[in-house]
């Protein structure tokens, strides 16, 4: 079996992550979450690099930027949607501007610091509405009991920057350490997986 990973299109949100108006996202949806021109173009580049791979199957979170981004590219698949997929979920602080958020200390206690709290501590972290880590990592392995991972299929995961994070941790069968905090999940990128000899392996793409 084989298993792309593909994070959606860039969104206007992404674009505002550096900047004093970046928001708490998590699965939030709003204007700001949908795709933007530069997205939509990542799309298509990877509609190309598909058009020579035969993809069996395409499971997507039901959220807008993965919809849209699944849909530039496989327009020929029945692509199923599912919430197992979305992005890890900030609960009521979705939508907030995150230096307004974390001028208040209490709220220091829901948020990941990877660079004080302790890896349990930033694992378990959550807003009390809303998801941490080891939640995310239940769904991914959710998604992926329904498959028989020594058939001969490939399958595209379209889903959100968390989400594959966790997702890579749980296909490669690996406890989770500090450096899923600092592991970069570019916008409309596939990575493959592959199950090989009883484990799945990371193939390297051109």
């Amino acid at each position: 079996m084989r298993i792309y990973l593909i994070r959606h299109g860039e969104t206007h949100a992404n674009v505002l992550f550096n900047t004093p108006d970046r928001m708490m996202i998590g699965a939030l949806e709003s204007p700001i979450t949908q795709l933007n021109e530069t997205g939509r173009q990542q799309a298509l580049q990877t509609r190309r690099y598909f058009e020579g791979v035969h993809v069996d199957q395409v499971i997507s979170s039901d959220l807008g930027r993965t919809r849209e981004t699944s849909s530039i590219i496989f327009p020929e698949h029945d692509v199923q949607f599912t919430p197992l997929l979305r992005e890890r979920s900030l609960g009521s602080d979705e939508g907030k501007r995150t230096e307004l958020l974390f001028i208040h200390p209490e709220m220091q206690q829901y948020h990941v610091f990877p660079e004080t709290d302790s890896l349990e501590v930033a694992l378990s972290k959550r807003v009390p509405d809303g998801e941490n880590y080891l939640m995310v990592m239940d769904r991914c392995r959710e998604v992926l009991s329904q498959f028989d991972f020594n058939e001969d299929k490939t399958v595209a995961l379209v889903a959100h920057f968390h989400t594959i994070r966790c997702m890579r941790y749980v296909l490669l069968n690996k406890e989770p350490d500090k450096e899923i905090f600092n592991l970069m999940i570019h916008n409309a990128k596939p990575a493959l997986f592959e199950y090989q000899n009883g484990s799945f392996v990371e193939i390297q793409l051109d």
